[in-house]
């Protein structure tokens, strides 16, 4: 009985220790206390993690709970990173993934380096275009395989000296050349139309009350035509106007007093 409960408490404290790691660098960056993958997936997703975090010495990290209690993610996800020691190197660098399956809350936080190389368009562009379309279809390895990708896609762009941001973008850059080209085609066509359009209109108007006349001296005032003064006036101007674009900043990252950044909702 004594061997049963001995064996028993080890295995608690082992499965919580892989949960919640005392220190990051003595566990599984990828911390699955709910079973949502596999034994040989969670030990492939943790390799890749130890191998980006060690390469661009900014740690990245998967935390999975089945319930917060109700708490705020970010806050649970914030304490999680600062009691388990979570981070790499002095400045405790890193970006985590904190999942909660109880109510689909996720939160997304960086810390360190962290926050320079994951800004705030980053870590929404992560989000979007990446994780949520699939943590929604509970597609979990998929996502978090991608999650950790993207973040190594992330740093080597850092360390390049130029992080994913805004100006760095460039789906955003192609959209906004898409859409932009629409909106000068309208201004070329629509609009040199229109004004073509509404002065028609407007000679039409002063022509509606015009007589068709016979003879020639009907234009000729009573008395004949006496020129006692000439004006030269200008009725139209074409006026052509060229935009010019200016280059968006980098959006940057916006780092709270506790300096942590984050995202959080719902799944």
């Amino acid at each position: 009985m004594k061997k049963i409960t001995a064996l028993f408490i080890s295995i608690m404290l082992l499965t919580f220790a892989m949960l919640l790691p005392v220190h990051a660098a003595d566990f599984d960056l990828v911390a699955d206390g709910v079973g949502l993958l596999s034994e040989d997936e969670y030990f492939e997703l943790n390799e890749l993690a130890w191998d980006i975090t060690e390469e661009y010495q900014c740690e990245v990290s998967i935390v999975i709970i089945d319930d917060n209690d109700g708490d705020d993610a970010m806050e649970v996800a914030k304490s999680i990173y600062e009691d388990y020691n979570y981070g790499y190197g002095e400045d405790k660098s890193g970006l985590m993934l904190f999942l909660s399956m109880e109510e689909r809350d996720y939160a997304i936080i960086a810390y360190g380096y962290g926050n320079t190389a994951f800004t705030d368009h980053g870590k929404d562009v992560l989000l979007e275009r990446h994780l949520l379309p699939l943590l929604g279809k509970d597609e979990y390895y998929d996502s978090f395989r991608i999650y950790l990708n993207q973040t190594a896609n992330y740093l080597k762009m850092a360390r390049d000296g130029t992080p994913f941001d805004i100006d760095t973008d460039e789906v955003l850059a192609a959209e906004k050349a898409k859409s932009s080209f629409w909106i000068r085609l309208a201004v070329v066509i629509l609009v040199p139309l229109l004004i073509a359009g509404l002065i028609c209109l407007i000679f039409l108007s002063q022509m509606k009350t015009a007589v068709k006349q016979r003879k020639a001296d009907y234009f000729i005032p009573e008395g004949g035509f006496n020129l006692t003064r000439r004006i030269d006036q200008f009725l139209f101007r074409t006026e052509t106007r060229t935009q010019i674009e200016k280059k968006s900043s980098s959006g940057g990252t916006s780092v709270g007093s506790d300096g942590f950044s984050g995202r959080s909702g719902k799944f």
